[in-house]
């Protein structure tokens, strides 16, 4: 039986949005509800991937580090939002870290079951992954647009062949 809590929490949040209730409770039996406190790391870059966690509530900052340049601030993620999507694309490793801005309030998928339902479920499981798809490309453009800030918004005097 899933957790009642849990249900709720994931009928409240858009990521979920259109979702039939059969699926998101095959999801809240193999999810938990988390608390955070503000300033509180949920993850850190390089760790292991295993759990997917719906922001339900507070602000996450999501942030990659690299020793030669430091941290920077990808973007911010709030209510309805994705962070920790390596496990469901098959990645080991995670690619940022999760900070909370605010305390916070999120559900945690255990990743390897999430790709379990999605395989057996194949219908629910396209949806699933094309609402995961949407974050990855939200985090690519803030990707993008880090890179643009820091190196500039013009681009360099090249010939540039047109299709």
């Amino acid at each position: 039986m899933s957790d009642p809590t849990i249900l709720e929490m994931l009928r409240s949040v858009t990521f979920f949005s259109g979702i039939a209730d059969g699926h998101l409770e095959e999801l809240a039996k193999i999810a938990r509800a988390v608390e955070f406190p503000a300033r509180h790391e949920i993850f850190r870059e390089h760790d292991t991937a295993e759990d997917v966690y719906v922001i339900i509530s507070g602000e996450v900052s999501l942030v990659i580090c690299e020793p030669s340049v430091g941290c920077r601030q990808l973007m911010e993620v709030g209510a309805g939002g994705l962070v920790g999507w390596s496990p469901l694309v098959g990645r080991h490793r995670l690619s940022d870290t999760a900070r909370t801005m605010s305390p916070t309030t999120a559900v945690a998928i255990n990743g390897e079951k999430a790709l379990a339902l999605c395989s057996a479920d194949p219908e629910f499981g396209c949806e699933f992954m094309h609402r995961t798809a949407i974050a990855l490309a939200e985090r690519l453009s803030a990707t993008r647009l880090q890179l643009m800030k820091m190196s500039g918004f013009q681009l360099p005097d090249a010939q540039i062949e047109s299709d």
